[in-house]
Order: C-alpha cells, then sequence, then structure tokens
C-alpha cells in the first residue's frame, strides 16, 4: 500500500510523512488539547510534484547548499518551476472531498500553513521562514498548496538550514490545512521564560485579532508573565506590558485588513487574568505531556481557547544563576523582634550576624549557596529575610522546608528553587558538625550566658562615663570578639528545628488533626523558659502590692504618677521586689534587636502601669494561680497524647525522648535571647557613651546621632575618616523620617515589582473569618486592643485581647494582663510565640490582614485551638 496524499491531523505520527508541525498538533490532539479541526497535505504529494525524469530533488538540494551567487538561484529556479508545471488539478479534487469529511461550512476561509520535515524541530524551528498563507477560499487552496512547496526552494531557507547546522538531509514539505477562525486575541505562549531559561514563569505574546502580524515582525505585542506555583498552576502576573494596541488583523472580504477596534478595547489589555491564567495553565500541562518546554501558537475566538502549532523551544538557554531579584522575601522573624524601622547600625549588625552566625554555618554543614544571595535585604528601612535562600539550605539537607513558613511565620513560597540534595556521604558529615553544634550550645550555654549578664554590669554608664572614644572602640570591638567566638544560636535553632522535624514527621498520623494543639499544651508551664518567668514575677509584685495598705493606696489612688509613685516606694519591699524586676529583666524591651531601642530600665515607668493594670483589676490571677493552671494544661495534654498511644508504647517512648530534647532546647533558645539582650544592652550603652563623647568632641549634635552609622562607618570614623559624618547622619535621619511614612509588604514575590510600587492590601477570608496558625490553645471573647507601640501599653486593660503585627518578646508582661493574642505574622518558632505557649496564653499567629481588617475595640471570638478569630459585634455597634 502506497503512502498517503492527505491524513487527518490526528493521524499524523510519522515526521517523514506529515513534518513538523502536524505532528505536533497531532500530539495535542492525543494530549486531548482543543485543536481546530483539519488534515495534513503528506510529503507524499510534494514529493510527487518534484518526479521528473533525470531530476532528483535530493542531488539538487546539496548542489544548492553548497553553491552561491547564480549557480544557486539558477539551480533553485529550475526547482521551482518543475513545481509550478505540476498539475495540481487531482490533488485539489482529493483536498475538497476531506473538507467535505471536517462538517464545516464549506464557504468559509482556509488557513494553509507550512510542516515541513526540518521545521518545528528542538534545534531549529525555521519560524517565519516557510510560507503561509491565510484566507483561502476553497478552491483556490490547490495553488496555495504549490505556493507552500516552491518556498522550500529560497536563499533564505538554504541559508538558515546552513546557519543552524543540520544534516544536508533535504528537507520536504507537508501542508496542515484548517478552517480560518475568527480570532478575538492570538499570539503565542512560551511554557519557559525563553531569556532566562526560568521553568516558574509562561511568557505570552498577544495582539488583538489574528497573529499574523505579531509573527512577522510587524505589530508589537502586548506581554505578560505569569507565576508558576510548584504544583504547574498558575498564581500571579509579574509582569504586564500593554502597549496600547488600536488596531486588530481581520479578515474581510477584501482579503486581511488592519482594521481599527472599536469602543473600550482600544489601547485596552488584549487578555483578561483569566484567559492569561488559563493560556499559562495550558502551557504548563502540554509541556508536560510532551516531555520538554513548548513555544506554542494559541488563538481565541467566542468558543473559547484553540491552539494552532506546538513545538520546542529552539536555542533554550539553561536556567540563570538564581539572583536576589528571583528570591521571595519575608518581614516574619525579624518583624518580632526589631522596631518598625530599624536603625541603620541596626540594620547593619542584623546583617552581619545573620552572614556569620546563621548563614556561614550552613556553608560549614556543606550546603551550596550561589555567588551574590544574601540572607537579609532592605526596602523602605524596613529588613527581610531571604525565605528562597533558607528553603534551599533545610532543603539539601533532606529536611522538610514546608515547615519554614509554619515556623517563621509568613506565606508558603510562590515559586519553590530547585534543590540539589547533598550526597550521602556530605549529608552524613553534616550530620556530624550540627551534632557537635548542638552538643556545644548544651556544654557551653550556661557559662557563656553568665558571661554576657556580668557585661552588663561591667560596662553600666557609672564604669565608662570617663572613657574615651578610642577606649571604647576597642571595649565594642572585644565584646564583639567574644561573641564571635562563642555564638550559640545556629546550634541550638538546629537543636529546635531537629525536634520538630521529628515529632511532625509521625505526630500528625498517631494524634490526629489536632497534634498542635495536643503540643502546644504539652509545652506549657515549663519553668526554664526564663523569658516566661517575667509575667510570674511581675504577678508576685502585684500581689505583694495587694498585701501592703499603703502601697495599695499609691496604685488605686487617683491623678496616677508612676514617677510619684516609685519616689513614695523607697524603702518598701515592693520596691525592692521591683527593682529586682529590672535587674533581671531590665535590659530586654520591645524591638530590642536593635541597639538603638530603649529598654525597660529606660522606662521602668511603662512596667509600673502594667502592673497597677494587675493590682486594679477585679479577678487578678496569682503566681500559684498561673502555675496551676499551666500545670494542669501541660499534664491534661500529656495524658491525652497518652491516651492515644494506647498499647502502643514504643510510640511513647519515642515522644517522650524527642518531647524531653525539645523541651530542653526551647529553654537554652530563650535564655541564649535573653543573654544576648545582656550583649545587646551593654554595646547599647557604649555607643550611647561613644555618641556623648564624639558631641563633647563637637562632631556630632546628639549621643543618639551615632545610630545612624553603620557597623564599618563607625569604625571608619575613629580610625580619622574624613566623610562629612554630620550631613550623612542628618541625610539619613531624613531617609528614615520619609519611611515612616511609606507602607510596604511583609512578603515579597517580585522585589523589583514592589520597588516600582510599595502599595499593600490585606486580606481576609471570604466566610469573614481571619484564620492563621495555632500558636498556644484556648477559646476566649473579648474587646481588640491594638499594640503598636509601647505608648500603648497603659491602654490595655484585662481581658483585653491584643491584635498586633508580630508577637514581640518585650510584651511578656503584658500577657499576664491580656485575655488572648493574634498578630498578623509570625510563626510556632517566634520567641514571643515561645513566651505565649509557655504562660498558657490563647494565641493565633500569621493571621493575614488582622491589623487592617480589626477595629479597636471590637468583640471577637478567639479559637487558638482551630486558629480562627470571628468578630462577634463590631465597635460601636448594639450586641
Amino acid at each position: 500500500m502506497g503512502r498517503p496524499l492527505l491524513l487527518p491531523l490526528a493521524s499524523c505520527t510519522q515526521p517523514s510523512l506529515v513534518g513538523g508541525k502536524a505532528l505536533g498538533l497531532a500530539h495535542l490532539l492525543t494530549g486531548g488539547f482543543p485543536v481546530p479541526p483539519g488534515f495534513c497535505v503528506t510529503t507524499e504529494a510534494y514529493d510527487r510534484a518534484l518526479h521528473a525524469p533525470g531530476f532528483s530533488s535530493v542531488e539538487q538540494w546539496q548542489v544548492a547548499l553548497h553553491s552561491s551567487g547564480a549557480e544557486r538561484q539558477r539551480i533553485l529556479a529550475h526547482c521551482r518551476t518543475i513545481i509550478q508545471n505540476y498539475d495540481i488539478v487531482e490533488l485539489t479534487a482529493k483536498i475538497v472531498e476531506q473538507v467535505r469529511r471536517l462538517d464545516v461550512p464549506l464557504h468559509g476561509l482556509w488557513a494553509v500553513r507550512s510542516s515541513a520535515t526540518n521545521e518545528d524541530g528542538p534545534h531549529a524551528s525555521f519560524a517565519g521562514v516557510y510560507l503561509t498563507r491565510l484566507g483561502i477560499p476553497l478552491e483556490e487552496i490547490g495553488s496555495s498548496v504549490k505556493d507552500l512547496w516552491l518556498s522550500i526552494w529560497d536563499e533564505r531557507v538554504l541559508n538558515y538550514h546552513a546557519a543552524s547546522g543540520l544534516s544536508e538531509t533535504a528537507p520536504t514539505m507537508a501542508v496542515v490545512i484548517q478552517p480560518l477562525l475568527e480570532a478575538q486575541a492570538a499570539g503565542v505562549v512560551y511554557s519557559v521564560h525563553p531569556l532566562t531559561g526560568k521553568a516558574t514563569q509562561v511568557m505570552i505574546n498577544a495582539v488583538a485579532g489574528l497573529a499574523a502580524a505579531l509573527v512577522d515582525g510587524s505589530a508589537t505585542p502586548d506581554q505578560y508573565v505569569v507565576e508558576i506555583a510548584e504544583n504547574s498552576q498558575p498564581v500571579r502576573i509579574s509582569e504586564r506590558t500593554v502597549v496600547g494596541q488600536t488596531q486588530a488583523l481581520r479578515m474581510t472580504n477584501q482579503g486581511l485588513r488592519s482594521m481599527p477596534l472599536s469602543g473600550e478595547t482600544v489601547g485596552c489589555a488584549v487578555l483578561s487574568d483569566d484567559r492569561l491564567f488559563a493560556l499559562a495553565r495550558a502551557a504548563k500541562q502540554i509541556e508536560k505531556v510532551f516531555g520538554h518546554p513548548v513555544d506554542l501558537e494559541w488563538l481565541y475566538d467566542e468558543r473559547g481557547l484553540w491552539l494552532l502549532q506546538a513545538r520546542p523551544i529552539s536555542g533554550l538557554v539553561g536556567p540563570r544563576r538564581l539572583t536576589n531579584d528571583d528570591c521571595e522575601w519575608s518581614r516574619a522573624n525579624f518583624k518580632e523582634t526589631l522596631p518598625e524601622l530599624p536603625s541603620p547600625l541596626g540594620l547593619s549588625f542584623l546583617e552581619q550576624f545573620m552572614d556569620r552566625y546563621i548563614v556561614a554555618p550552613y556553608r560549614r554543614l556543606g550546603c551550596q549557596i550561589p555567588e551574590g544571595i544574601s540572607s537579609v535585604r532592605i526596602l523602605k528601612g524596613r529588613p527581610y529575610i531571604n525565605m528562597t535562600l533558607f528553603y534551599s539550605l533545610v532543603a539539601q539537607l533532606k529536611g522538610d522546608p514546608s515547615l519554614l513558613t509554619e515556623q517563621m511565620g509568613g506565606e508558603v513560597l510562590v515559586r519553590p528553587p530547585e534543590v540539589r540534595l547533598l550526597g550521602w556521604a556530605a549529608l552524613a558529615r553534616a550530620g556530624v558538625v550540627m551534632m557537635a553544634e548542638m552538643r556545644k550550645a548544651v556544654r557551653d550555654g550556661p557559662a557563656w550566658f553568665a558571661e554576657m549578664k556580668v557585661m552588663v554590669v561591667e560596662h553600666c554608664p557609672d564604669r565608662i562615663q570617663t572613657l574615651s572614644g578610642g577606649e571604647i572602640s576597642l571595649r565594642l570591638d572585644a565584646i564583639a570578639k567574644r561573641l564571635d567566638e562563642q555564638e550559640l544560636t545556629f546550634g541550638i535553632a538546629g537543636g529546635v528545628a531537629q525536634c520538630l522535624q521529628a515529632l511532625g514527621a509521625v505526630l500528625p498520623r498517631w494524634l490526629g488533626e489536632d497534634w498542635r494543639a495536643l503540643l502546644n499544651g504539652a509545652l506549657q508551664g515549663q519553668a526554664a523558659v526564663i523569658s516566661a518567668q517575667q509575667i510570674v514575677r511581675l504577678a508576685e509584685i502585684a500581689e505583694m502590692v495587694r498585701r501592703d495598705p499603703s502601697a495599695m493606696s499609691l496604685f488605686t489612688g487617683e491623678g496616677w504618677d508612676p514617677g510619684e509613685v516609685r519616689r513614695k516606694l523607697e524603702g518598701t519591699e515592693v520596691l525592692r521586689a521591683f527593682t529586682r524586676y529590672l535587674a533581671d529583666y531590665g535590659h530586654r524591651g520591645v524591638g530590642e534587636s536593635d541597639v538603638m531601642s530603649p529598654r525597660f530600665a529606660d522606662r521602668p515607668d511603662l512596667l509600673l502601669s502594667v502592673l497597677r493594670t494587675q493590682v486594679l483589676a477585679p479577678t487578678s490571677a496569682t503566681p500559684a494561680d498561673i502555675l496551676q493552671r499551666q500545670t494542669r494544661v501541660r499534664e491534661r495534654a500529656l495524658a491525652e497524647i497518652r491516651t492515644r498511644f494506647g498499647w502502643r508504647f514504643h510510640r511513647w517512648a519515642f515522644f517522650s525522648w524527642w518531647y524531653r530534647r525539645l523541651c530542653r532546647f526551647f529553654a537554652l533558645r530563650e535564655a541564649n535571647r535573653h543573654h544576648l539582650m545582656y550583649y545587646s544592652a551593654a554595646t547599647r550603652t557604649l555607643l550611647l557613651r561613644l555618641g556623648k563623647w564624639l558631641v563633647e568632641q563637637g562632631r556630632f549634635s546628639s549621643p543618639e546621632d551615632i545610630f545612624y552609622l553603620t557597623v564599618e562607618a563607625r569604625a571608619d570614623l575613629l580610625a580619622g575618616g574624613s566623610r562629612d559624618w554630620q550631613g550623612m547622619i542628618q541625610a539619613r535621619r531624613a531617609e528614615r523620617d520619609h519611611d515612616a511614612t511609606m507602607t510596604v509588604p511583609d512578603t515579597i514575590q517580585d522585589w523589583c515589582e514592589v520597588v516600582r510600587s510599595t502599595d499593600t492590601s490585606s486580606s481576609v477570608d471570604p466566610d469573614g473569618v481571619f484564620r492563621g496558625i495555632p500558636i498556644s490553645g484556648g477559646q476566649v471573647i473579648g474587646p481588640v486592643r491594638f499594640v503598636r507601640s509601647m505608648e500603648d501599653w497603659t491602654r490595655v486593660c484585662r481581658g483585653d485581647i491584643l491584635v498586633v503585627s508580630v508577637i514581640d518578646p518585650g510584651m511578656a508582661p503584658l500577657f499576664g494582663v491580656a485575655a488572648g493574642l493574634v498578630a498578623e505574622m509570625g510563626g510556632t518558632l517566634s520567641h514571643g510565640a515561645i513566651i505565649a505557649r509557655e504562660y498558657g496564653l490563647p494565641a493565633v499567629a500569621n493571621v493575614s490582614g488582622v491589623t487592617t481588617g480589626l477595629k479597636e475595640g471590637d468583640q471577637i471570638s478567639l479559637d487558638a485551638e482551630r486558629g480562627e478569630i470571628i468578630v462577634q459585634v463590631r465597635a460601636g455597634a448594639t450586641a
């Protein structure tokens, strides 16, 4: 049986018979994708047209390929003449017969497209090289097929073939015939970014009407880039270039004509977001079916999406190296311990700390970090942590990076990076190094903590007031060197993460959906968590006030004046207890990771106001009540866990071992932070003395100017640098004031886009319920109280539900007054979350949009078991 002259598109499976375009369309049809009906005039018809006595098209192709000038033109002309002389009548009749079988209107117009055997391949596309005929009436299809056969014998085809490095095999021409659709919009879509090779980006070019003007380069298209998630679903449009089209290529009675767009469509985007997402989704699905990135020609008509071509993306570069602009960034983690606008010095120290004590240890474990990638980036004075980087680091070590959002807060990565896992030998080595870091933290922690506590005493203002700038600089360098030698944060954080990874791997199966709530309950009342002890200590002082009538009268009297109250308490046990409290916790504060932030010792009046709120409360928990409640919750949670394990004693043994280890590392984590703040407080005292000395030297206007230098600039200043320091400080103060007026997002998925526009929007679930991550179990109802700064502390009343941007551990004194806590950002491993959980305060974190969606005084229900917040009564409304 001879080779067929015509084939339905679905049967075009033999490349040498149907060429590249028909083969691609058949593949699309097999995958169930929308392709207009049609058929293929095979290469057999082309071969018959060139059949002549003594003539070999293969030999003539090779001769033409190696010749040039007049000789090449002679050969090409001879081949074209043979095709032109071929009688097309019989073939045309067969084409008309095939058209009738398509069940489409015969009076319509047709698209006749090339499908050469060297076309649409992985190494050369021949895009736009061969001829296409659009708007052809049925009776002219035969002659149009002959025109496409002729286009193979063309100078530019030979040149393109030679430049592509293809073999000398002569191509043959098949032809695809389909009805011409009335296009609303058309264009091309690449399943990966053709310039960067990024698999998480789909690029779309679109024009109004038919795409011929786009293909031949005579029209400028709208261009879009759609971001793709790990599950191959589109998530957002990261680039949108709308050129403002005013014309569309349409088919008219006079043929193809550029027609003006009408009314509201003029100048608008060609594609809606829904159509862009549909195109991107289809491109990734086709890529999966084809097994490689694809370049698709598409068209939308009134019925929907049609695909006109599918081919490999030729000349595709490999994915370029990851850059900071490609990464996703979050304010989570930083926002909980830094003020909204950290000082330039605080930002400088943060970058240094992250590089030296967090990123560098990962390098020692053998993790690969692309050159130029940083862990911290600053936008409008706010620091962001590189979530893409830490996802990659955890994944390289075969950890579960999906837990990052739960533990650190923020949003799930939209574009998880490609990660090359460590080999087993490297992983084993990393395990040994990590275990050594953990053992060091357990072994050296107590001594290092004690040393940092001494730093505050050695550098109190009275002892350093006579030091010169050089002497202060030496002391700053000395304690910084000790931090460099002794820092334990990485080992402690690794211990916590290890425990949570182990428990998180089994508890969902062993305990069920509420495993987090049970584990949170089991972690309450761990007396070793030093940050949570301050809440009980403050409650003890409140109890002392109630037992002392004279002290009670001071706290309950009219005209509250904390300074006057403190003066009148001189010599009392209450003041001595309060002084001891300041000695142990006065170095803490809100935004305490920035050395510029004031400490409790600088503002004792705020703590006295919190103490007064506890004293005035009609029902205030005593320290014994607090401890008993925590113990009950812990014991009840542990009992429930053991009951659910049943007779499976090995599960209880496994849980108990990891639970005890987790408690130990949680306590170490908070002790480490607590004592690092001694280091920070000592540094702050030295810096203020240095600032005062520079004022005395006439170089600064205010001691606080020192906080507007970076770490490097401070060293340069003391080394005799001759810059205009006052001008620099004034400029940075002005920039910080301007940044304070700006709004920035908490999460950045496209840095360049956000830099162009820093507007943000809040989000609430469609059902009106705010949802987040449960931090500490319990259900309460109470009024919303926003706490945005320490100035808001005096407005907090017992029973309020605190609503904050993040859970700053410096807020711990308020936890003894509040009924619940809701945070816009944060995760299970934040320092503030640990304190809230330890104290047993119902808390939910990572609640997107809550600070804008709620109003002061709203009555809300907080379900910290389910992570839900529901507004019961709006402020000012009648219940």
